[in-house]
């Protein structure tokens, strides 16, 4: 209850042990309308229905033991903190704007990115083994009215290998001595923990409260930096350590159970010309490999690309929804330029651009154009994968349909009235 009486927030449905709240549906309701969805009246128990179906899966996901990796999680957030810091055009604006750290973001973001990630890998378990025939693609395509048949932009098939310049031995060993330094101020009381954190620290987010990181649970933190915190005791300060954004101290406030408060100081080692220098000729180098047919580009990528998002598939660049055809048009706009005049089978020469995988990072990379379709109307010679995969997608949501069914008879469900009865009357059964 608020003051007054007032009630803050309700629970709307419980389905097992997960529960859906009304600030959830709210908030998703109102991020929709406020990007342009327009409501005929059945939005909110469409979004309503929407959560509850997540709900179930995280759910049966929990009940069937689903599992999704620390290095699963850390993809995706720093695929996220990317295209936020693409949106904004830079770190130090996504710092400014939403009023956290880079660290403090992802750390908020872990919980939801975590939630996702099960209810995808729990789909694709109800999905496993779920394939289409030729036939049925066929039969796919003759039920669209030729007159609907979309008319697909000019797209390419693309890999890149970026190479991220690596800071050298002697820069590394530089900002860990500052860092050392540093704590054995502090340690002698020649300045105070906050004090230091606010001047040094190059975590500029929490650097402004005097490094505070504010509460956080186990599974919040990348690894190497939980490790040092849940071994600490409260008013303890750390040893240096390094973690995959550079170097810290850390003094841990309190800590009960897996839930913890801490603040940290963060130097990141410098990266100089030489350092970038030696990127731009390692990746030369590469290319001449790769053009000399002694290394494909495919093996190259998986074995040097600093890329995470696209190493393991050979460096091929796929669209949101995993498809290898990009629109030429949602390419960046230095790279559309550049691909735009490239043929299919050349490599380009080593391109500068700004790498944001957790930070943003000048970098370099070749791209390797493989194929570059004109604009057409869609054919199913031309277009057949693009077919293959609706015809999949509908056979699919059969499949998940009938799953939803007996899940819905095995899983405790609990649902209040939010004036979605009859829209919703499957659920409400």
């Amino acid at each position: 209850m608020g003051q007054g009486g007032r009630v803050l927030d309700r629970i709307l449905a419980v389905v097992d042990e997960e529960i859906v709240l009304e600030s959830e549906l709210n908030n998703q309701y109102d991020y929709l309308i406020k990007n342009g969805r327009k409501d005929e009246g059945d939005l909110r128990c469409r979004v309503f229905e929407q959560l509850l179906t997540n709900k179930l899966l995280l759910a049966r996901a929990r009940l069937d033991s689903v599992k999704v990796t620390d290095a699963q999680i850390e993809e995706e957030l720093n695929r996220r903190i990317q295209n936020l810091t693409n949106q904004l055009g830079s770190e130090k604006a996504l710092v400014e704007i939403y009023g956290k750290s880079i660290i403090e973001m992802r750390m908020d973001l872990r919980p939801a990115i975590t939630e996702e990630l099960l209810i995808d890998a729990q789909k694709r378990k109800i999905m496993e083994g779920v394939e289409v025939t030729p036939r049925q693609v066929r039969r796919f395509f003759n039920d669209i009215p030729p007159d609907s048949l979309p008319y697909f932009p000019a797209e390419v098939e693309l890999s890149h290998i970026v190479i991220r310049p690596q800071p050298s031995e002697e820069n590394r060993a530089a900002a860990r001595q500052k860092l050392s330094t540093l704590r054995e101020r502090i340690v002698r009381g020649e300045i105070a923990f906050e004090e230091a954190a606010s001047r040094y620290s190059m975590d500029y987010g929490s650097a402004k409260r005097g490094g505070s990181l504010g509460q956080f649970s186990r599974g919040d933190m990348v690894p190497e930096f939980e490790e040092v915190v849940y071994n600490l005791e409260p008013g303890q300060l750390s040893t240096v350590f390094e973690s995959p954004y550079g170097y810290h101290i850390v003094k841990l406030v309190s800590r009960l159970g897996n839930e913890a408060e801490a603040a940290h100081i963060l130097i990141k080692p410098e990266i100089d010309l030489i350092d970038q220098d030696k990127a731009l000729q390692k990746l030369r180098e590469l290319r001449k490999r790769i053009l000399a047919d002694s290394l494909s580009f495919e093996q190259a990528a998986r074995e040097f690309s600093d890329d995470r998002l696209t190493k393991d598939n050979g460096g091929r660049i796929l669209t949101a929804t995993g498809d290898y055809r990009v629109p030429l048009d949602q390419l960046d706009a230095d790279l559309y330029l550049k691909v735009d005049n490239m043929k299919p089978g050349e490599i380009s020469e080593p391109m500068e651009f700004i790498f944001a995988q957790g930070e943003l990072v000048k970098a370099w990379r070749i791209v390797y154009l493989q194929k570059k379709l004109p604009p057409h109307k869609a054919n199913l010679q031309d277009d057949y994968g693009k077919f293959q995969q609706g015809a999949k997608q509908a056979h699919q949501a059969k499949i998940l349909e009938e799953w939803f069914k007996k899940a819905k008879e095995q899983i405790h469900l609990e649902l209040k009235d939010t004036g979605c009865a009859q829209a919703l009357k499957n659920w409400y059964q």
